[in-house]
């Protein structure tokens, strides 16, 4: 080998190792910071670094105000942030990051405002019409649509990145840009509120009915007949990508799962579980006649309505690998139900044929003892109006209208004590609409 190339080859490598020393000494930074739902505890979040982290050294030197208890998950990079359940979240959480990685170099310390409460969504008469509002975090009811002659469905996207709503026979889909953090004191200070992208159809028929669900990915599943066809249709529209038409009957309304790759199917024979598109095909069946009610924050667990031959019927809660668990027995009607966790609590509301005017909401443990009963006094569930949890206020919302009253209105129940506070809004639809 000629002297040159040896020149050559020595200096390209040295060039290599001063630049891998560089690397090595270069401090650790924060890539990505991403908030997400937690399956136990209020809320989580989930950091990415550029290189692998001392956690324990995050724990100690790092602050959230106010001083909420919370946990460090993980091994290196990437890491979660876990806050701890019983914690009322009332406001942005400022959060400082400091720490050091595995070779000992500090991390640039960083300082952000998370938010990690869900927010308000309702469908509001305007005029001779309705409209898609939200309620800003100064109480402010902010429009995000135009006002449709009616808004027949509503479905918030599961990460937040939108919502789906069904007006004027037509299928829409509503963009939204928010964010859940934010540097602390960014001049000029960022808009807090979410903001409405513009209005589409996703399909060109008009329609005469249809169902919707989403999952935590965004992904949004739609069962729909249109005139034209005069058919059932399931369309699902993954995150970020076009509509799929899915081989699937079902004897009654599909949901996704929240954690993505499959969906419940509701069929004459039971509830099945099947996968989505692109897994290996898979058909799970729990023989019955169920309903799903709802689904719990961990996943795999979910609430189930069972009907028996004598017309009662019970609440039961299903988990991965075991037979489902009968938490509640009678003969009253279940209008709606949420729950904790695992299914640590759950909630029901019911509504007893015998007294058509009373309504009751009631609060059950994991082995199914009554731990607290209200009875919705001078109060009326909007028929097909869910009941909803958001873990980080720990509060129930429900659309419930006053019994003589004109419209119905959105109702908070406080988790602790099932105290009501009705919100001064007409709602004929009221949904949580995840931080993204």
């Amino acid at each position: 080998m000629t002297r040159p190339w040896v020149l050559l080859l020595g200096g390209g490598l040295a060039l290599a190792l001063l630049q891998q020393q560089l690397l090595l000494r270069r401090p650790p930074r924060v890539l990505e910071l991403r908030s997400s739902a937690a399956s136990s505890g209020p809320a989580a979040l989930d950091l990415l670094f550029s290189r692998p982290m001392a956690r324990a050294s995050l724990a100690a030197q790092s602050q959230l105000d106010p001083r909420l208890a919370h946990q460090w998950l993980g091994e290196g990079n990437p890491l979660r942030l876990l806050l701890e359940s019983q914690q009322p979240i009332v406001g942005p959480i400022q959060l400082l990051l400091r720490g050091r990685d595995r070779r000992g170099l500090a991390l640039t310390p960083e300082r952000w405002l998370w938010d990690p409460r869900p927010w308000l969504l309702v469908v509001t008469p305007v005029g001779n019409g309705e409209q898609l509002q939200l309620q800003g975090r100064d109480g402010r009811w902010l429009p995000l649509t135009p006002v449709f002659q009616r808004i027949t469905s509503l479905r918030p996207l599961g990460d937040g990145s939108g919502v789906a709503l069904v007006a004027e026979d037509r299928l829409w889909l509503l963009p939204l840009r928010q964010s859940a953090l934010r540097p602390a004191g960014q001049r000029p200070a960022p808009r807090v509120d979410p903001e409405a992208g513009t209005l589409r159809a996703l399909l060109p028929e008009p329609l005469l009915f249809a169902h919707l669900s989403s999952n935590r990915h965004g992904d949004l599943l739609a069962q729909w007949s249109s005139r034209a066809l005069g058919r059932a249709t399931t369309s699902l529209w993954p995150r970020g990508g076009g509509e799929q038409r899915l081989a699937l009957e079902a004897s009654g309304p599909m949901q996704l799962l929240p954690e993505g790759g499959g969906l419940v199917v509701p069929e004459l024979e039971g509830l099945s579980l099947r996968q989505l598109p692109g897994r290996p095909a898979r058909r799970q069946l729990l023989p019955g006649s169920r309903d799903l009610s709802s689904f719990c924050p961990r996943g795999g667990r979910a609430l189930l309505v069972r009907h028996w031959p004598d017309y009662r019927r019970s609440l039961e809660l299903v988990e991965p690998g075991q037979p489902p668990r009968t938490l509640w027995l009678g003969e009253e009607a279940v209008l709606g139900s949420a729950c904790e966790r695992g299914g640590e609590r759950s909630w029901l509301l019911l509504s007893d044929w015998r007294a058509s005017t009373r309504t009751t909401l009631l609060e059950l443990s994991r082995s199914g003892q009554p731990l607290r009963r209200r009875t919705l006094v001078g109060w009326e569930p909007e028929p097909g109006s869910p009941v909803l949890y958001d873990p980080t206020r720990r509060q129930l919302l429900l659309t419930l209208r006053a019994r003589g009253g004109r419209e119905p209105q959105p109702v908070l129940i406080d988790a602790a004590s099932l105290q009501l506070r009705a919100l001064p809004k007409p709602a004929r639809q009221a949904l949580w609409l995840p931080p993204k």
